[in-house]
């Protein structure tokens, strides 16, 4: 391989990778946009909850068998769990009494597990152990064994965020939840919702051989309908699996994913946030993680976290420091901005006043030099307005000689005319007199020898008269194209193209002769129809037909068929 080719396609890889990543980059900056808008609206998604508990517990209101309380309140600590764990503690109490009225230990330890879920989130750690040692894990089914092993990895989980992940004696915390979090995910069949969520959590920190799961999770999380605890926590895992792989762009999109579902369903146990806030504060975006760790800490306070809220405080101090740091950074920039303005204000100053007073002196100059042009323009001018004397002159002089060019065109053609017509005149007369006296003749011969019946048929004949006319029109189309023979093409460039008229060579029809008497200089309907032997209306229908269907005015049909045609000598 040459060369070139070479070259070509070193280039075209790296725009590729060029034009990858800036659409990469503008994926992470719409989620992060996105899910700064999502906050901005939070006090809208938090009214749409309370107004589902408040229906909800209008809904319980009829329940009355220790069963329907029982579902009841399921519902309710589902929709507080991680929303306000004072009121979800008290749903878990209430389960607890009922599974010991109803004498049924599953129910009883199923929610011994979730208060010790409530006592963890509320920083309770000690009595969440305590309340997980009473739990008999040799009782529970295979799905609460699972929950119990996830209840545990959640509570290590907190004690190693209190204890900033350092060992406490002789216990490793995050040793201790990733070993219960691996035995969860070993106890949780492929048909459980959440079991992509416990294979990714399985696999933190080992980015060995995970890229089917984040292929399986990105197709669960992008297929999602983005509504519900499971799709965050799903995106969450996705994004500590990109983090481990160090594609830093993906994890940040799809810890803003998590984080917008979190903050659309008021999750107020998030972990996505202060993740993406301590990513972006290394990214120099002090701004938005400023943001994101205020509002993570003041919903641990709502829940409340005490732990999260604990983590968080000593992440919300670093990057307060850096904001505080940020904000001092720009006022310093500010300040040097404003000295710098002022510096140049100064020198703009300095410059106006060199150039009023060079201003000055050129108006001096322009003063002196406008007086001479004044002169000048005044000896200029007597020889413009002569000048244009002389050409309004010569421009009448046109006129008057175009104007009577034009009147004796219009005499050369009335005279042309008129001879034409005189000519044709005296010609079809002597015709007429000439049949005429072939008719007296016939008639004297039919007197003569007494055949009176067949001169009546003669004279009650109409042929003889259809004749007559017709011969009358061939002669008038004659001598009218032998003037203007391009009458017929320019009067069909005023009609539309469907409605232009069709005539043989040298003919014309009742439509046409009418219009050529028009083009003669005779208007009136009357006299148009006594020359065509026919009656006005219908010399009158025949012109409105043809004005409707002309491309010109109608008011200016007729003058505009006045000058149709060149007269040919």
């Amino acid at each position: 391989m040459s060369n070139s080719p070479r070259i070509c396609i070193f280039f075209f890889i790296l725009l590729f990778t060029a034009l990858h990543g800036a659409a990469q980059n503008c994926s992470v900056e719409d989620a992060l946009c996105r899910l700064d808008s999502i906050i901005s609206l939070e006090d809208v998604y938090t009214r749409q909850k309370l107004a589902r508990i408040s229906e909800l517990k209008r809904q319980g209101k009829n329940k009355r068998s220790l069963e329907e309380r029982y579902w009841h309140n399921r519902s309710l600590y589902d929709e507080y769990f991680v929303f306000d764990a004072d009121s979800a503690m008290h749903y878990v109490k209430e389960n607890i009494a009922i599974a010991r009225m109803a004498q049924n230990p599953e129910w009883e330890n199923e929610w011994k597990i979730k208060r010790a879920f409530i006592l963890s989130v509320m920083g309770l750690l000690k009595d969440a152990e305590d309340e997980l040692a009473d739990v008999d894990v040799s009782k529970l089914s295979n799905d609460g064994v699972g929950d119990y092993y996830a209840q545990r990895a959640y509570l290590y989980s907190h004690l190693s965020q209190l204890s900033g992940h350092r060992l406490e004696g002789h216990r490793n915390y995050d040793e201790l939840s990733h070993a219960y979090q691996d035995s969860t995910f070993n106890l949780v069949g492929e048909e459980n919702p959440e079991y992509l969520w416990h294979k990714g959590s399985s696999h933190y920190d080992n980015p060995v051989n995970t890229d089917h799961i984040i292929d399986d999770l990105k197709l669960v999380v992008d297929n999602s309908s983005k509504d519900s605890r499971l799709d965050a926590i799903n995106a969450y895992v996705l994004a500590r699996l990109y983090g481990d792989k160090g594609n830093v762009d993906e994890q940040i999109r799809y810890l803003a994913i998590s984080g917008s579902i979190d903050v659309a369903t008021s999750n107020r146990d998030i972990a996505s946030l202060e993740e993406l806030a301590d990513i972006l504060t290394k990214r120099g975006d002090i701004d938005r993680a400023y943001t994101y760790i205020n509002y993570c800490q003041q919903q641990a306070l709502n829940l409340p976290n005490r732990v999260r809220a604990a983590s968080l405080a000593r992440t919300e101090a670093e990057v307060h420091k850096l904001y505080v740091n940020e904000l001092c950074s720009t006022g310093h920039r500010l300040t040097i901005s404003l000295r710098v303005l002022c510096l140049f204000i100064v020198l703009l100053v300095l410059l106006t006043c060199v150039v009023v007073n060079r201003s000055m002196k050129l108006s001096k100059s322009r003063r002196q030099l406008e007086d001479s042009n004044n002169r000048l323009n005044a000896n200029i001018k007597e020889l413009s307005q002569t000048k244009e004397s002389q050409e309004s002159i010569m421009h009448e002089l046109k006129a008057a000689n175009e104007e009577i060019r034009h009147i004796n065109d219009d005499l050369n053609e009335a005279n042309y005319v008129k001879e034409e017509c005189i000519g044709a005149t005296f010609a079809l007369c002597s015709s007429y007199m000439d049949r005429l006296e072939e008719f007296r003749k016939s008639v004297a011969r039919l007197v003569r020898s007494n055949s009176w019946g067949q001169l009546r048929d003669i004279v009650a004949d109409p042929a003889f008269a259809d004749i007559e006319l017709k011969e009358f029109y061939k002669n008038f189309d004659t001598l009218f194209l032998n003037i203007y023979p391009d009458f017929v093409k320019d009067f069909n460039e005023l009609l539309r193209p469907d409605a232009r008229i069709s005539v043989k060579p040298g003919e014309l029809n009742t439509e046409l002769r009418i219009y050529a008497l028009v083009r003669l200089g005779i208007n009136d309907s009357v006299k148009i129809a006594s020359l065509l032997h026919c009656s006005p209306q219908t010399v009158y229908n025949y012109r409105l037909r043809t004005r409707n269907k002309a491309v010109v005015a109608k008011d200016t049909f007729a003058d505009t068929v006045k000058s149709l045609g060149k007269y040919q000598k």
